[in-house]
């Protein structure tokens, strides 16, 4: 990896660092070709956060906080030493799942209430809770699958997936799925079927069907620790494997009768969280971000997932931040999020250009 140094050297780099200011740095890519000089940027926020997701619609993160609370943040930032992110925080929620999302769904933010047995609606402007929907027994975990519009809610025993139709707020017949309890859900982008994975240390296993016919289309056993579904080709799953730093490309078989291994990736340590857009996967382990190609449209003839540029990002954070784990991941339109567990900073990374 190779640092970009100005004329102060690498004392200069630790301490615009140490004020919070952006550090460059710029990897090699595939092949040996360095990459270009990339802005990573710590971005002090009101709160720490975990779990954030981009909405499009409020050009926002939003994310939960250790307090049950929602942020909002706009990572923008105001200049400042160190730069600020606008962090609005709602009230304190009386019950809150395991995740967050912003569908489609135009000024909606949806929050999981296990114990209350619901799934409650938060305005993405004042953060104040605007409606409430069922969706089965104690949704804990919620994924959308883009392609149906439907909410999928994992109950929090992992025995149920129930789906309500974000058109008029049906809820549908919940599918008995009876998966590990660390078990995570992840739906597809495109298609009219409703169609998903769970994926867990056990294993993987797809479902896919209409409404009321989704049905176990293929296992494999592979054990995961995050899993994230391709923006262009629904089949295709990224997977980081448990206890390797392998990442892996996860596709139905040609005779759609199950799952197979289609490419991999050594990422030289493992990954804690994963994203994707149209054409990148980003692998966020320890100490870098990882890019690699999804190649959605043309697969992958060497069973190789080709590696853009990794991006380290630890200088970036002052004091004891900088040997926090992290805590979550977001893609937005330019640029990839990184959470810290117990830090009230974002670390915000410009996309390759390459």
């Amino acid at each position: 990896m190779t640092v970009a140094r100005s004329r102060w050297g690498a004392r200069g780099v630790m301490v615009l660092a140490a004020l919070g200011l952006p550090v460059l740095t710029g990897c090699s890519a595939a092949g040996g070709t360095p990459g270009p000089a990339t802005s990573v940027v710590a971005l002090r926020i009101d709160a720490p956060a975990r779990q954030p997701t981009w909405s499009d619609h409020a050009r926002a993160l939003f994310a939960l906080t250790d307090d049950h609370r929602i942020a909002k943040i706009d990572p923008s930032g105001r200049p400042s030493a160190p730069p600020l992110a606008r962090t609005t925080l709602s009230a304190p929620f009386p019950d809150v799942g395991e995740d967050l999302l912003t569908p489609a769904v135009q000024g909606a933010v949806y929050l999981p209430q296990p114990g209350l047995g619901r799934v409650a609606v938060i305005s993405d402007t004042d953060l104040h809770q605007v409606a409430t929907l069922a969706a089965g027994p104690a949704p804990s975990y919620l994924a959308v699958d883009s392609g149906s519009d439907d909410l999928l809610a994992l109950s929090a025993d992992r025995a149920t997936v129930t789906p309500v139709d974000l058109h008029d707020d049906t809820v549908l017949p919940a599918i008995d799925v009876h998966a590990g309890p660390a078990a995570e859900l992840d739906a597809g982008e495109r298609g009219r079927r409703i169609d998903y994975h769970l994926t867990g240390p056990e294993g993987i296993t797809h479902y896919q069907g209409s409404p009321g016919r989704v049905a176990d289309k293929g296992e494999i056993a592979i054990s995961v620790r995050r899993a994230v579904s391709d923006r262009i080709k629904p089949s295709r799953l990224y997977v980081a494997e448990k206890g390797t730093d392998r990442l892996l490309a996860v596709d139905t078989r040609r005779t759609e009768d199950g799952l197979e291994v289609v490419a991999r990736a050594d990422l030289g340590e493992p990954a804690h969280y994963l994203g994707v857009d149209q054409t990148r996967i980003y692998a966020a382990t320890e100490h870098q971000l990882v890019v690699l190609k999804t190649n959605s449209y043309e697969g992958y003839h060497d069973q190789t997932v080709p590696l853009v540029t990794t991006i380290g990002f630890r200088s970036a954070l002052p004091g004891a931040a900088r040997d926090a784990p992290l805590s979550g991941l977001a893609v937005g339109p330019d640029r990839v999020y990184l959470t810290l567990q117990g830090q009230p900073y974002v670390l915000s990374i410009a996309k390759p250009s390459i």
